[in-house]
């Protein structure tokens, strides 16, 4: 990987303001977790201010070198800043790989990251009678070439796995940038799998973290805390299930909070999957079917439907596609059946793919029983490769069809055999 800066903040100004807000440096390097300490000395400030009421300055920070591969020695500048324990003006530097550092200048610090990793760096300062103010940077650090890094996330349950994720992912609320910034988060039951395998796409498509909630108690303490720490107050949080996956307290609760809240409820799993498509994803070019009688098939659609089948717009942002539910080999109401079956039937090969064997049988059966050669969407199925990709056009499709279809097939050759369910 090659390291780059991502960004860095700007220049110094005094310090005039008693509003809220945290001074901080965000350095992350690809990979996981590490180090050791050791100051270094470096050149001495230059009007770095005094502590005293209208004198103190804030100066930018910065990473030396400002590209690097880990092991890496990297010094953290804090010149500029106005540092004087003594006087009451103190200073703590985090950084982010549970090491800190009380300063008792503004001598720049070096820091040894040992592995690749991603981390968080976080300068404070407490100036008497002040708030904290705010700087920002990023630094990116990759790793050698040749050397894999695995890391496992993982809690003591699923819903503190779910916390986990969101913990490694967002970052915490920062007004002044948009980097690593969460911008809602989705709700659903850990006593089920159906809404949260729907919500994977909205869960991108919004920019938010998913989590879990026990159908019948309030919202998981953990999951409350992580939306408080990466959502700012206003935004939308999204509720995925009626009120006995995810009970009606818990919209109460986030409402009391500052937040704003939609849930989506259908009467069935199916059907609400389907009006995430609709109304939360905006009903998307783009669909991928799967079983909602088991997780498998579904759970791998996630990543699928949020990457490689979203569909993108000139000057917007890529719109996932969304996840419709079969009932094994068949739909189970004709609402979702002739919300896909409107996606069939045009010359967008991505517009259906098919995840799993029982997916494919139901979808043939919504197209009549005519020969995937005339029909067939795109399908993955855990069965033998088969990389051949074709677009073709036929008048073979149900009555009221469109006459320019679509036949694409990768990665996955669907199974020969008639099936429910992948095998």
């Amino acid at each position: 990987m090659t390291p780059s800066v991502i960004s860095s903040a700007g220049g110094s100004s005094p310090m005039k303001r008693r509003t809220t807000s945290l001074l901080t440096a965000v350095a992350l390097v690809s990979g996981a977790a590490a180090s050791a300490l050791a100051a270094a000395p470096a050149q001495a400030a230059a009007a770095s201010g005094t502590c005293a009421a209208g004198f103190e300055k804030q100066g930018p920070i910065s990473f030396n070198p400002s590209a690097a591969v880990a092991p890496a020695n990297i010094l953290v500048r804090v010149s500029g800043n106005t540092i004087d324990p003594a006087d009451g003006c103190r200073a703590t530097l985090d950084f982010g790989d549970g090491t800190s550092a009380a300063l008792s200048t503004d001598v720049d610090v070096m820091h040894t990251y040992q592995q690749p990793g991603d981390y968080r760096v976080t300068l404070t300062l407490q100036w008497p009678g002040y708030s904290p103010a705010l700087e920002s940077g990023h630094l990116l650090i990759g790793g050698a070439a040749g050397q894999a890094q695995i890391n496992r996330i993982y809690g003591q349950d699923r819903l503190d796995t779910a916390v986990k994720i969101s913990q490694k992912q967002w970052l915490a609320v920062d007004p002044k940038s948009s980097w690593g910034q969460a911008q809602t988060a989705i709700i659903a039951t850990s006593g089920t799998f159906p809404d949260a395998l729907a919500g994977v796409p909205l869960a991108s498509y919004k920019r938010g973290p998913l989590l879990l909630t026990a159908p019948n108690s309030g919202l998981y303490g953990p999951a409350n805390d992580e939306i408080n720490r990466v959502v700012p107050k206003g935004r939308t949080v999204f509720i995925l299930g009626g009120y006995a996956a995810v009970p009606a307290s818990v919209d109460q609760q986030l409402i009391n909070e500052g937040y704003k809240v939609q849930r989506f409820a259908g009467q069935t799993r199916f059907d609400t999957a389907l009006q995430v498509a609709k109304f939360g994803l905006g009903d998307p070019a783009n669909v991928v079917v799967a079983t909602g009688t088991d997780f498998p098939d579904a759970l791998s659609a996630g990543p699928l439907a949020a990457g490689p089948r979203a569909s993108e717009v000139a000057g917007q942002e890529a719109q996932p596609a969304a996840i419709i539910l079969t009932n094994g080999s068949s739909f189970f109401d004709p609402t979702t059946s002739a919300y896909v079956k409107s996606k069939l039937g045009t010359s967008n090969c991505d517009a259906v793919t098919a995840v799993g064997g029982a997916a494919v049988h139901a979808l043939g059966a919504l197209a009549g029983g005519r020969s995937r050669a005339s029909w067939a969407p795109r399908t993955a199925t855990r069965s033998r490769p088969w990389a051949a990709r074709r677009c073709t056009r036929s008048a073979r499709w149900p009555a009221g069809g469109a006459t320019a279809t679509c036949t694409a097939r990768t990665g996955m050759r669907p199974p020969r055999r008639s099936s429910a369910s992948s095998r």
